[in-house]
């Protein structure tokens, strides 16, 4: 056996513990070194960029143009990575790309070091993030309580967050959607696995008054809402056309329903654009093709009394032709007139303003599409008409969403004809609600499950997360004017 002394192993071990020279001050040197470059020059560069990064840094100025005001040229900065990358081993990954523009300043979203994101950091950039339960409706720990991080989290990849959300649509809303009844009892939400196999009738928001909504669920009797307006569609789209100024004018919902600038929706059907060129509203072919405006009560009456008065006053000569021919008001199922002249009737101005706004309010023009009511007393004090006879026109139902928890783009939808899920064709009626079913959607429309000639819908498709409510039944709705 060898003695100790000759054993390599125990010289080795002997000679690591003896002191070296320099050791402890080595081991120093290299913490330092780390500590420097790992947490003081990173921190630093976060507190003060322009040291450490390259920053190109414009201040806003007016820029004048040679045919219109000057134009303000606001402010940036645009800053490069660290030098030698110091921020770089800090950054556990690429940040989504939605979030990249403002990736270089840490303390945009990680207001506090060395904690995790909190919820008042990414709320102050997405303000109106509702919960997707409100609290007043369901507590719900489990959802009310979870960070925003917790399921967005970033640093995965530029479409990190978007490959997120994808996972968790379909099998994840089923997981808690499928039993939703037993989990939640009482709600009005129904239980939904699959939008082919097991999704339930839609509930149509509409309007119970001027200021309640109510959701009605489809599938029984055919819905319908307040509203004192009178539309029939089935006349106004009818094959054969409708009797306009030039005669027979075959009307398509386009000609009144026109995209918005986003093409999701639709702007608001105006009468000047949409429906004065047959419902004229001249009220004296004796004189003029002149009308009075679409508007409030007072403004109508105001214009009838000014204008005869006007006439009465100057001595206008009568039998001035119409610069466009006499003058025909048209009613729905009623043959063509020309309208009553008033300009020679009995009594003074007044009386002949007063006859005049008797045959638009309740006659030829306001009576054929809105609810028209005799009133007592005196018009708004101030104006004109005051001293006339008076009218009151019902309020118009409220533009409001129909479906509030669903998402829907018409524009993707414009290769198909309005008629295969908008059923306007058989409406005699302004108060039916024309939304389609569930059937006329999954004609088009598969679940999860491919179908040939359908189109594969998950959850996502129409419905999101945190999408708060357009209108509740509780939250009064201002009501449009007539």
């Amino acid at each position: 056996m060898q003695s100790r002394n000759n054993d390599k192993l125990q010289k080795e071990i002997d000679a690591l513990q003896r002191p070296l020279v320099g050791r402890r001050a080595m081991s120093w040197l290299a913490f330092v070194l780390v500590l420097l470059a790992c947490l003081v020059l990173p921190v630093m560069a976060s507190i003060w960029p322009s040291v450490f990064h390259p920053v190109e840094e414009k201040t806003a100025k007016l820029r004048q143009t040679p045919h219109a005001a000057p134009v303000l040229n606001s402010a940036y900065m645009r800053a490069s990575p660290t030098a030698l990358g110091l921020d770089a081993q800090w950054n556990p990954g690429t940040l989504s790309a939605s979030h990249q523009p403002f990736g270089l300043d840490c303390k945009s979203c990680h207001s506090k070091p060395f904690q995790q994101v909190q919820d008042k950091d990414c709320l102050a950039c997405h303000r109106g993030i509702g919960n997707h339960v409100a609290d007043k409706v369901a507590s719900m720990p489990a959802l009310h309580e979870t960070r925003c991080a917790t399921c967005h989290r970033d640093h995965q990849g530029a479409e990190g967050l978007v490959s997120q959300n994808r996972r968790y649509i379909g099998a994840g809303c089923a997981s808690c959607h499928g039993d939703l009844v037993s989990k939640l009892p009482g709600t009005q939400v129904a239980n939904v696995k699959d939008f082919a196999k097991a999704h339930p009738q839609f509930r149509v928001q509409v309007a119970a008054s001027e200021t309640t909504f109510v959701r009605l669920r489809q599938g029984g009797a055919p819905i319908a809402q307040t509203n004192t307006l009178k539309f029939p569609h089935d006349i106004h789209v009818a094959a054969g056309g409708i009797a306009g100024p030039s005669g027979k004018t075959k009307l398509e919902c386009a000609s009144c329903h026109r995209p918005n600038a986003s093409g999701n929706g639709f702007e608001r059907v105006s009468m000047q654009r949409d429906c004065q060129s047959c419902h004229t509203l001249a009220f004296e072919p004796a004189l003029s093709q002149r009308q009075v405006p679409h508007g409030s009560v007072p403004e109508v009456l105001s214009t009838l009394r000014e204008f005869y008065g006007y006439v009465s006053g100057s001595k206008v000569a009568i039998d001035t032709p119409p610069v466009n021919g006499p003058v025909f008001t048209v009613r729905p199922g009623m043959q063509e007139r020309p309208a009553a002249s008033f300009v020679q009737g009995p009594g003074d101005a007044r009386a002949r303003a007063a006859a005049a706004a008797t045959e638009l309010f309740e006659k030829t023009s306001c009576i054929v599409c809105h609810s028209v009511s005799r009133v007592p007393g005196p018009g708004k004090a101030g104006t004109p008409g005051a001293d006339l006879p008076q009218w009151k026109i019902a309020p118009l139902t409220p533009s409001h969403a129909w479906l509030p928890k669903a998402a829907f783009n018409h524009a993707a939808h414009r290769q198909a004809p309005c008629g295969d899920c908008h059923l306007a064709a058989k409406s005699n009626k302004a108060s039916d609600v024309l939304m389609p079913t569930i059937k006329e959607c999954r004609d088009c429309h598969t679940g999860t499950e491919p179908a040939v000639g359908k189109v594969k819908s998950d959850c996502a498709m129409c419905h999101g997360y945190h999408m708060p409510d357009l209108h509740t039944a509780a939250q009064p709705a201002k009501a449009m004017k007539p």
